[in-house]
């Protein structure tokens, strides 16, 4: 447990961790090695590196010593141990090592010949080994060898998208994608110059490729067709997204990386630092959510923040878009049928939307007309249309009498009020309406471009759910309340819960593309329920309780569950089918006291894999050592759900069933953050 600990404690906040061994400068953190990094990975927010033989932590302590000279070292995504590549001669092997107890390894792949590239899975349960002949599959944590697949030529360099569908293989010249579900090939590709680096996008949209002649080509995932191309980017070394998608940095020599924008091509900015030997440079997120680029010179490992970069606002407006469309299409309570069918249409759906953007982009925008520059410009005596510019936004037009030209000498009589924002595809805000009063004149001109289709991309057909889908899943989440609201009166005629608790279901269908670039549509269900104060102790979990029959919420809420896969959800339990389960356990600030016992009725758990919100670390939870941190008990209320889901539907085992348990420890205190909920994910379920 005390690996887990630290663990959350290095990637919350690296700057004052290790404030003691850091330079900081504004905006930057400076690490001083005394080596120089000469290859990084990352686990989380922290930095590791390797010279020579050595590998090495942020505090330039030695974690390890290889056989050979490292050439390649890669963070197991669960923050346990490091796995490096090293060549003695002709012979290369691969290792494992603890990452937090020094100079401790833990295996070596001494069956493995020739290995030339390694990678970890996203979700940590598998390292991939290349060899001449094939990449090799080994659990992460017994190291016994789980899968195979074949490879045509000898790679240097291997990476996996997040969401585990693609693997990007290169030997130089040569790069290929697989379908690593189906094992077959997605792409190929054959470049002129040798390929130095290559990445996915956070959101699994986006590949790019970077080249040694200085040029970064980036592709989409559904069919890997080629976006867009950027050049003169220097030796090209290495290139990392940002995890909103909107930036690419790329390192273009030993003293410059380049930040690119995705989403306008003319924006291009750098980071300089003239210590030299920059050969690595990554985006990492910290603990509250501040972006940092983090890169590597001749003495240093060094952090930037990077709050000058604009958010992705189209990314931000989808986002919030697509939640509040989602509850506007959802059947209202005492909605009949006819009614709902009037209100919600293709026609009235798209004006709603774009109601909706309208609103969502102009408070994005923040009354940004108040903070421009406004000039006048050319007038058009034949459409009355002055030109107005902003300094901070696109030109407008203004449609003004030629007789009312002379009322217009000081822009700065000008007021904007009633103003209305969309975004262009560049990401950059635009007005798209104001009431344009004149204080010269006291007259006011009208600019409405409301009507305007900049955004029509937002309604792509990749994006969009059909309507007569959508009204499926509110039919069937009306068929869900029903089950909810008897299983409800039955536990409460039971005493096992009251009006004090509050048991939410939802039902909706998501977009998606599976890893052929087909566009599917997955069936989400979520369950969740809230328990009032005061009330939890007796209706759900109390101080140090975790299992399911320690509270009456969960049970009622998983009695529903039970229910709806058994008889009007039944239809989406399809044998070899994917689901993913998601399983949320909470646990609340109130320290836990000594020891709580455990008597290993879940089964035991060492370095087990798992999300705390939404970062993949790892718990041990064992009956020798018990329950000491409320991270256990948020992971165990969790467990106890898989053990009800297994023992008690037991169909859902026929399907190809992948679990994650994401856990979250609050700062407040009391029942209401001892919760647990549910999110069931059909996959390509119609």
């Amino acid at each position: 447990m005390k690996r887990f600990v630290l663990g959350i404690l290095c990637c919350m906040y690296i700057p004052a961790l290790f404030a003691q061994s850091a330079t900081e400068i504004p905006g930057d953190y400076v690490y001083n090695q005394k080596n120089t990094p000469q290859g990084v990975d990352n686990y989380l927010f922290s930095t590791y590196y390797y010279n020579g033989k050595k590998a090495y932590n942020l505090r330039s302590l030695p974690l390890s010593t290889a056989r050979g000279e490292v050439v390649s070292l890669k963070i197991n995504p669960s923050g346990t141990s490091f796995a490096l590549l090293a060549r003695k001669g002709d012979n290369t092997l691969v290792s494992i090592h603890d990452l937090w107890i020094a100079n401790r390894t833990l295996h070596e792949f001494k069956e493995v010949k020739n290995p030339s590239a390694l990678c970890y899975t996203p979700d940590a349960k598998s390292l991939m080994i290349a060899t001449p002949e094939e990449v090799l599959y080994f659990d992460a944590r017994n190291y016994t060898l789980s899968d195979r697949m074949p490879m045509p030529f000898v790679a240097g360099k291997m990476v996996v998208s997040g969401n585990g569908y693609y693997l990007a293989a290169t030997d130089g010249t040569r790069l290929t994608v697989w379908n690593m579900e189906q094992k077959s090939i997605r792409k190929e590709f054959e470049f002129d110059e040798p390929v130095n680096d290559m990445a996915f996008s956070a959101d699994n949209g986006t590949f790019a490729v970077l080249t040694a002649d200085g040029l970064l080509s980036t592709y989409d995932t559904r069919d890997f067709l080629i976006l867009q191309s950027f050049d003169a980017l220097g030796t090209a070394s290495s290139c990392s997204f940002h995890p909103d998608g909107k930036y690419l940095s790329v390192v273009t020599g030993n003293t410059r990386i380049a930040l690119l924008n995705l989403m306008d091509e003319q924006e291009r900015s750098y980071v300089d630092n003239e210590d030299g030997s920059i050969s690595d440079a990554r985006f990492l997120c910290d603990g509250k959510k501040q972006i940092f680029l983090a890169y590597n010179t001749a003495s240093s490992i060094t952090y930037k923040l990077m709050s000058a970069l604009a958010p992705n606002y189209t990314k931000l407006l989808a986002e919030e878009l697509n939640e509040r469309m989602n509850d506007w299409m959802k059947m209202m309570p005492g909605e009949t049928l006819e009614e709902y069918q009037h209100r919600v249409n293709d026609e009235t759906r798209a004006a709603q939307m774009r109601l909706f953007e309208q609103e969502i982009a102009t408070r994005l925008a923040d009354n940004l007309v108040a903070m421009s520059e406004v000039t006048l410009g050319s007038f058009n005596p034949e459409s009355n249309l002055l030109e107005v510019n902003f300094n901070n936004m696109p030109t407008i037009y203004l449609n003004v009498p030629i007789s009312d030209v002379n009322d217009f000498m000081d822009p700065g009589n000008l007021e904007f009020r009633n103003a209305k924002y969309g975004l262009t595809k560049q990401d950059k805000f635009e007005l798209i309406y104001a009431d344009v009063y004149n204080k010269a004149s006291g007259k006011t001109y009208v600019f409405d471009n409301l009507d305007r289709q900049s955004l029509a991309y937002l309604q792509s057909d990749d994006n969009f759910v059909p309507l007569e889908l959508v009204q499926q899943s509110n039919m069937e989440e009306l068929k869900l309340r029903e089950i909810k609201e008897k299983i409800v009166s039955l536990a409460k005629q039971e005493k096992t819960i009251s009006d004090h608790t509050q048991i939410s279901v939802d039902a909706g269908i998501v977009s998606d593309q599976d890893a052929d670039g087909k566009k599917i549509m997955n069936y989400k269900i979520n369950f969740a329920y809230e328990v009032e104060n005061g009330f939890s102790a007796q209706e759900d979990f109390a101080p140090g309780k975790y299992k399911i029959e320690d509270s009456g919420a969960a049970q009622s809420m998983l009695a529903i569950i039970k229910t709806a896969f058994e008889t009007d959800f039944a239809q989406y339990i399809r044998p070899g089918k994917k689901l993913q389960i998601r399983i949320n356990g909470m646990a609340d600030g109130l320290p836990v006291n000594g020891r709580i016992a455990y008597d290993g009725s879940y089964g035991e758990f060492v370095e087990e894999p798992v999300y705390k919100n939404d970062d993949l670390n790892n718990i041990t939870v064992t009956k020798n050592e018990g329950i000491t941190q409320n991270e256990q008990l948020a992971f165990l209320r969790a467990v106890g759900v898989r053990e009800y889901i297994d023992g008690n539907i037991p169909s859902i085992n026929t399907m190809n069933t992948n679990y994650r348990y994401n856990i979250e420890v609050t700062e407040g205190k009391g029942g209401k953050f001892r919760r647990i909920t549910v999110e069931f994910v059909f996959v390509d379920a119609f």
